[in-house]
């Protein structure tokens, strides 16, 4: 066998599992841009209707933003706090303000980084226990920031 035909046959066999694993179908599930995109339009509708000036962000399950929007008088730092309520309701497995609880009952956990532990941080929950990923919404009230969220969240079923 030439040296030709050797890397020939070893890039195909290098090949079949690549070309397998691309063929199988994802079976977990997964937080998509469409769903994504009703949460953030239910939520941002929700505040125009009520004048609340907020950050929404959408994450997924490894924390990466699905969607996203800083309303025209949100304050920029409502971004980053929108940001912080959905890492800690994804992290937590909770909406953000019942790490307080914890963080009450056990204070070494006050040390765990960028945790804000008030409301409008909801975790998105596909079936009975399938996290996918989670909203954080700031910039109104908490009880506001809340109330988007859970907006958004029913949107997004």
């Amino acid at each position: 066998m030439n040296i030709n035909a050797k890397y020939l046959l070893l890039g195909a066999i290098l090949a079949l599992p690549a070309s397998a694993a691309g063929a199988q179908e994802n079976t977990r599930p997964y937080l998509s841009l469409d769903a994504a995109g009703k949460g953030m339009s239910a939520c941002v509708a929700l505040a125009r209707e009520n004048e609340w000036n907020v950050s929404i962000v959408i994450i997924d399950r490894g924390e990466d933003v699905v969607a996203s929007a800083r309303m025209d008088d949100a304050l920029p730092a409502s971004y980053k706090a929108a940001t912080l309520k959905a890492n800690t309701s994804l992290e937590w497995g909770t909406p953000s303000e019942d790490v307080n609880a914890v963080l009450e009952e056990m204070p070494v956990f006050r040390q765990y980084p960028a945790t804000l532990a008030i409301a409008g941080g909801l975790p998105i929950i596909i079936g009975e226990n399938t996290t996918v990923g989670a909203i954080g919404v700031a910039g109104g009230s908490v009880e506001d920031d809340a109330t988007c969220a859970r907006a958004a969240l029913e949107a997004m079923r």
